[in-house]
């Protein structure tokens, strides 16, 4: 499940984003778990499962240094069709690679 998100989602130093909160993967699971209503089972297994997810979001951890946060993040553009929400690395207070999870 290394493809959970098409390389289309992930963004290097992305400067479209806000930084809402900073998470851990058990977060980043119920965070999946609440934005999504009632996903289909194989989906659940991969959200639930943290060895699953962190293999889902290799983009991130492929990168990840000590030192290095995972964050929500939002785009800065509010709303409409251009919104979007996901998680991001985080480097010395800026993102460094960027997981779109949610389009809207």
């Amino acid at each position: 499940m290394t493809d959970m998100f098409s390389p289309s989602h992930v963004t290097h130093d992305p400067d479209d984003i806000a930084l809402v909160v900073e998470v851990t993967l058990p977060q980043i699971s119920s965070w999946l778990l609440n934005r999504f209503e009632d996903p289909p089972e194989h989906v659940l297994q991969h959200i639930r499962d943290p060895a699953l997810l962190k293999e889902g979001l290799a983009p991130l951890f492929g990168e990840m240094q000590a030192g290095d946060s995972l964050w929500l993040c939002r785009s800065r553009v509010g709303g409409g069709p251009h919104g979007h929400e996901g998680v991001a690395l985080v480097r010395e207070g800026r993102a460094v690679v960027y997981v779109k999870v949610v389009q809207y």
